[in-house]
């Protein structure tokens, strides 16, 4: 089972008059207050768990006139821009009688080049059951500073009764969010170089499957199928701004917010690196020394999750735990 932050995003039909200039030629049996606007009371960032910034999002949305019928495109992708304190979006589109779905992605696939390819698959039968709405066929998060975010809402719009009050998105995190941090004992320890690695940074989204996210090794560019040379992550920690020697007994973060695809840390089998911590030290006036950490398998990073991995050095050893919390909670913790 997954488990969400929710981001609460607004639709409605409201506060864009100067976007109506822009619109699209539309019957006159339509009405101007029928038109889809856009705006919202929640802005966020990356990682998104504080008001910050949004400025944009695309929407996808397709219906159909019953549940027999095939279903029409009607947003493919749009740009929802901020416009002063409301959204805007050019070519205003109409409500129009029969069954919508929303679908929403954060940020803008425009924004991210190419480093994500995004579809659309509206149901056709029963028997297309693969995909579904909005996937990502292709997504690259070896910056991990990329919080994605999907959204989805259905309505039923009937112009004899119509309903154009907001259509509410709740916009769930699809990625996990990774820190490492660091403990010393009451003995002075100072960190020259800190990395953490192997886990798959290259994937597919698709929620109309049980395993949503899948790890790709191979993309196409331009209609051509490459390698992807180094599909595993390797993130060094910047420890310029830390104090040294760690302070006694506390927990300090030497590698924050990593935003990562949900995956099995060292699972047995999966063709994958398992995922290790290096990290170089000195304790006191002690040789320098570097050793490698394992994570264990559990547990398992799911969306909207926080995990903080936390190398404690001692005389003896360095070992290594893990917290687990909400990505905007921190009521729930696992240790090991």
């Amino acid at each position: 089972m997954r488990a969400y932050s929710h981001i609460p995003v607004l639709l409605s039909a409201a506060a864009l008059l100067t976007a109506l200039s822009s619109c699209s030629k539309v019957e006159t049996t339509e009405r101007r207050d029928a038109s889809i606007t856009f705006r919202s009371s929640v802005v966020t960032k990356a990682p998104v768990d504080t008001d910050g910034q949004i400025d944009r999002f695309a929407v996808w949305a397709y219906r159909s006139d019953d549940a027999a019928t095939l279903s029409e495109v009607e947003m493919n992708g749009i740009e929802v821009y901020r416009n002063g304190t409301g959204w805007a979006y050019d070519n205003v589109r109409m409500w129009t009688d029969g069954l919508w779905y929303f679908e929403a992605l954060y940020p803008c696939p425009r924004t991210l080049g190419q480093g994500i390819g995004v579809d659309l698959h509206i149901p056709k039968n029963d028997a297309q059951i693969e995909k579904d709405g909005v996937y990502i066929s292709y997504f690259d998060g070896t910056e991990a500073g990329t919080d994605l975010m999907l959204a989805k809402a259905d309505r039923t719009y009937d112009s004899s009764a119509p309903d154009v009050s907001p259509v509410a998105l709740d916009f769930n995190h699809l990625l996990s969010r990774v820190s490492v941090c660091a403990e010393a004992g009451d003995d002075n320890v100072t960190v020259s170089s800190l990395t953490f690695g192997g886990m798959y940074v290259y994937g597919s989204y698709n929620d109309a499957v049980e395993d949503a996210w899948q790890p790709i090794t191979k993309t196409t560019e331009d209609g051509v199928v490459q390698e992807i040379d180094q599909p595993y992550g390797d993130f060094d920690a910047d420890l310029s701004g830390i104090t040294f020697p760690l302070p006694s007994q506390e927990q300090v973060t030497l590698l924050p917010d990593l935003l990562l695809i949900p995956q099995t840390p060292a699972a047995s089998g999966s063709g994958l690196n398992e995922m290790k911590v290096t990290v170089t030290y000195t304790v006191g006036d002690g040789p320098e020394e570097t050793k490698t950490v394992f994570l264990p398998s559990e547990p398992v990073w799911q969306p909207g999750h926080h995990y903080r991995y936390t190398i404690k050095f001692a005389m003896a050893d360095v070992t290594l735990s893990v917290e687990m919390v909400q990505w905007d909670e921190r009521d729930y913790t696992v240790i090991f």
